[in-house]
């Protein structure tokens, strides 16, 4: 039944004033949301953090002291070397040095069949290798020599292979690259839990070429020394007397440009040896004066379910990955950006979190 007559001009100015005002209220709340999304995304992937590093060269107190010769092993230091031709007649751009245990064999090759075997990444030449010390079983030994020999990609310091001497295993690796392998335009000290994604990595260092000494992480921010005797992080006053860290990346994995390793190497030899290795790389920047910068998709400490988008496109590497993770992830056939729908893209490092924060509940 149609209403009467004198109503019709009534309800047609309000079907009008509604179709005028809903249409930009459904705009406005769709805008709202994207923004609230975009914020979302910026905050909790570190963008935040990011900007902030790069004010640091203006803001650093100390620091900046005269370069010293480099602190360099010798090629006694080392029971197991890759051959010289490893890095001849030209070394790899991307150089990658993954800190393992002697026992750590199966990580090693789940390593060697997936991300490490990589000889190219984007426009970089790339070659890994991996840093051990010495095994607790003597015995142990001769099954080294016969990997060493198969895969040519052991370097071994004399130093037993223990937290407490990771400082030593560092300064070995980094001494070994300047060494060894001069001329890379970049070393990725990685654990040998990462996966790592080394087309997204390679894209973002295309970025960072420069001739100003380069340090590139997850940043930890105003951290505390660990003053409790029975930990393993455990770092006396008589040692380290100050109260908090400088700025420095997290250990899992970080990046040094090739002029920023001999520079940290020549610091070394004014800066505790403490036993936390990525503190004590974070001691000799600050001494140098090389400020450490932000890259939150190097993820650091953080761990993250498998899922192919996160591990080979967005996130720059994962932590605390199983062999059996790497391989069953890896996808040697899909190109880098591919591995991903458009809205993943989008979404970024909040689909990564998502799928996290699923796999606590």
């Amino acid at each position: 039944m149609d209403p009467p007559l004198d109503l019709q001009p009534s309800m047609m100015v309000l079907r009008v004033w509604t179709k005028c005002c809903y249409r930009p209220r459904l705009l406005w709340g769709l805008l709202s949301t994207l923004m609230v999304l975009l914020t979302l995304r910026f905050l909790i992937s570190g963008g935040h953090e990011e900007l902030l590093s790069h004010s640091l060269p203006y803001f650093m107190s100390g620091g900046g002291h005269p370069i010293s010769p480099p602190l360099l092993p010798s090629s006694d230091d080392f029971l197991l070397l890759p051959p010289p031709e490893a890095c001849s007649p030209r070394a790899p751009s991307l150089l990658v040095l993954v800190v393992s245990a002697p026992y750590h064999k199966t990580q090693r090759q789940a390593i060697r069949s997936t991300w490490g075997g990589a000889r190219w990444a984007g426009k970089f030449t790339v070659q890994t290798f991996f840093a051990l010390g010495l095994p607790q079983k003597p015995s142990f030994q001769a099954a080294l020599e016969l990997e060493a020999a198969k895969h040519q990609d052991l370097v071994q310091g004399r130093f037993l292979d223990t937290y407490g001497n990771l400082t030593l295993k560092t300064l070995s690796l980094m001494g070994w690259a300047a060494n060894h392998c001069p001329g890379f335009l970049f070393l990725v000290k990685v654990d040998d839990d990462i996966f790592l994604n080394l087309p997204g990595l390679a894209e973002e260092l295309e970025h960072h070429i420069t001739l100003a000494p380069t340090y590139l992480g997850q940043i930890h921010w105003r951290a505390r020394p660990n003053r409790d005797s029975r930990s393993k992080y455990y770092i006396p006053t008589s040692l380290y007397p100050a109260e908090r860290f400088p700025l420095y990346c997290s250990g899992a994995v970080y990046v040094l440009s090739g002029a920023a390793v001999p520079i940290l190497l020549g610091a070394s030899r004014h800066v505790p040896l403490v036993p936390v290795e990525d503190v004590f790389v974070g001691l000799c920047a600050h001494w140098a004066g090389i400020a450490p910068q932000h890259l939150a998709r190097l993820t650091g400490g953080d761990h993250f379910p498998p899922d192919r988008c996160c591990y080979q496109g967005i996130l720059l590497s994962v932590h605390k990955v199983t062999p059996v993770e790497i391989a069953a992830v890896w996808d040697s056939t899909t190109p880098y950006k591919e591995m991903c729908q458009v809205w993943q893209w989008a979404l970024g490092y909040l689909w990564c979190k998502a799928l996290a924060w699923t796999a606590d509940l």
